[in-house]
């Protein structure tokens, strides 16, 4: 009977040890579910998130009922990804605790054209990035920019400014298709 505890102890600890290296801290893994959805795998447990809503034309016209839902004041932590169908055009907004931010990402290399639009951009509205950090992707260290701003006014001055950056930050005009997430932790 104590060989069975000792074993099940060590077992335990062999687990809890490979989960440790598996997910190192601030370390996580998507995986999409079919039909849309990702389950997120990290360190300090597992989430699964529903398909973004889809809208097939004039996606900007559908922002602003989730940009009012994202400033609704909590200790929640809340997001909104806007992307286009194709996840490659796009960017997301987070709040948390009466403060919304921007984020976007780019891979600093390759797009050092449109890091320095970014920062003109926000430059212009007298907004300093809140987060500023190179970051890992696909084992690659330091591969892609990451750039927060912080957002404030209404939920028409958001979602204008919203619109605002999916156009000239992101090349998507009003009438395209959007992929709209949000979500809450």
């Amino acid at each position: 009977m104590r060989t069975a505890v000792l074993i099940a102890l060590g077992l335990a600890v062999a687990a809890a040890a490979t989960y440790f290296l598996l997910f190192p801290r601030n370390s996580f893994i998507n995986i999409r579910r079919p039909g849309g959805g990702t389950v997120t795998l990290s360190r300090t447990g597992v989430s699964f998130q529903p398909a973004p809503d889809h809208f097939a034309t004039n996606g900007f016209d559908h922002i602003e009922p989730y940009v009012s839902r994202l400033l609704v004041p909590t200790n929640r932590f809340k997001f909104l990804h806007i992307f286009t169908p194709d996840g490659n055009r796009g960017f997301g907004l987070t709040a948390r605790g009466g403060l919304v931010e921007a984020g976007l990402t780019l891979e600093w290399r390759q797009e050092a054209q449109r890091e320095a639009a970014i920062r003109s951009f926000f430059g212009s509205l007298g907004v300093a990035p809140s987060q500023d950090y190179l970051a890992g992707n696909g084992g690659i260290p330091d591969a892609t920019r990451i750039l927060e701003y912080p957002l404030k006014g209404s939920t028409a001055e958001v979602t204008a400014l919203t619109k605002r950056i999916l156009q000239e930050l992101c090349g998507i005009s009003p009438d395209e298709a959007l992929n709209i997430g949000y979500g809450e932790k």
